[in-house]
């Protein structure tokens, strides 16, 4: 075979293979690689959509991330009709509520926790209306009470805690006692910043568990809360703090006897 032919048979097995291999690369590049999801705000309780795509496996940035708003009307009257309070944070912080992350990531991990409030900010009820907008209307007085403190635990990244309380307040049904539904809404958030505590200084997450304990007896004083904090101070070689939170649940235990 003469090297003319042999070069023009290997011209057009290169370009078969071209043909055949650059659509699959760009499949890869552009389908496969396209990830996307969304991020929510505590500070304002404001949302954006994201999207981006990079190379599976490699993780080659090939489009950089591309931001769209997604806040609802729910949430801009939380914070124009003062229902949350704004915060002193220079740069907003924002929290991950979903993330497709790609095909051959294939996760959704525990940074995804806001999605178990935007999941319920979501609700519509038998209307197809936004449920907690109605809701506001129907229990204004209740939800000054409500919505501090969902966003006081959305501050703390204590999403994981945010389903109980806001079934809680769907079973409101009169806005006419709204101090007893505040004391009932404190006991529960201040049960999960107890909980949660627990589970940072088990994982010797101690700065974490300290903060989550302090908001516990803040808001529901317990010999619980003063005596897992004190085993934060010592592990902290705080002995003088832990000996004072000891004497506290001492002191709470002595009261219910």
């Amino acid at each position: 075979m003469s090297d003319r032919k042999l070069s023009k048979r290997m011209f057009w097995n290169v370009l078969i293979i071209s043909v055949i291999t650059i659509p699959l690369v760009l499949l890869v590049l552009f389908v496969m690689g396209m990830t996307n999801g969304e991020e929510f705000s505590p500070d304002d309780f404001s949302r954006r959509s994201f999207y981006y795509n990079r190379v599976p496996l490699l993780k080659w940035t090939v489009i950089g991330k591309q931001y769209s708003d997604t806040t609802s009307d729910l949430e801009q009257t939380l914070l124009a009709d003062g229902l949350i309070p704004p915060t002193a944070n220079k740069t907003k912080v924002w929290h991950l509520s979903s993330d497709t992350a790609g095909t051959f990531d294939g996760y959704l991990t525990y940074e995804c926790d806001a999605r178990f409030l935007t999941e319920y900010l979501d609700l519509l009820d038998s209307n197809a209306s936004p449920y907690w907008i109605a809701w506001n209307s129907k229990y204004p007085d209740t939800a000054k009470v409500f919505w501090p403190l969902v966003a006081d635990l959305a501050r703390h990244e204590m999403y994981l805690a945010v389903p109980d309380i806001m079934r809680y307040a769907m079973s409101v049904e009169s806005d006419e006692e709204p101090e007893k539904f505040e004391d009932r809404l404190n006991e529960l958030v201040a049960n999960a910043y107890l909980d949660l505590g627990e589970i940072d200084l088990t994982a010797d997450r101690l700065s974490r568990a300290s903060d989550r304990l302090t908001r516990s007896i803040e808001l529901v004083p317990s010999p619980e809360a003063y005596q897992l904090r004190a085993d934060v101070f010592e592990s902290l070689g705080q002995q003088t703090r832990a000996t004072d939170d000891r004497d506290a649940a001492e002191k709470f235990t002595s009261a219910e006897e």
